[in-house]
């Protein structure tokens, strides 16, 4: 298994962004707010892959404007400013290093397999 990634996000679907943003989470069991040249994205990003887990990665610098205002919304909902941004199972898990300790903990594989990813 690998990565899906979402690199345009333009259409419209008739709701606001964070209504957009909110439902990519609550559909997506492993969902990554990421850009792509960010070292901290990247090593989460290659976790879950040596997890085998799917993960719905959203590059945020691929989307220009849309993409900032994505890191807006996503401050304001989890008052995190920083790539990468980690949902598992509709809950903010933090960033990298957050992901990281879960991990280390033993923690991390529950959680994915609560959210069955």
């Amino acid at each position: 298994m690998g990565f899906v990634q979402i690199r345009e996000l333009s259409e419209k679907s008739g709701s606001g962004l964070e209504e957009r943003i909110k439902k990519i989470i609550s559909d997506n069991p492993v969902v990554v707010y990421s850009k792509t040249y960010c070292p901290f994205s990247s090593e989460v990003k290659f976790l879950f892959k040596r997890l085998d887990v799917e993960a719905q990665v959203i590059e945020l610098d691929q989307l220009g404007d849309e993409g900032l205002e994505m890191l807006k919304v996503l401050k304001r909902l989890t008052d995190q400013h920083s790539v990468p941004n980690v949902f598992i199972g509709g809950k903010h898990i933090g960033g990298c290093s957050e992901t990281l300790k879960l991990y280390k903990e033993g923690e991390l594989e529950d959680l994915l397999a609560e959210a069955e990813a």
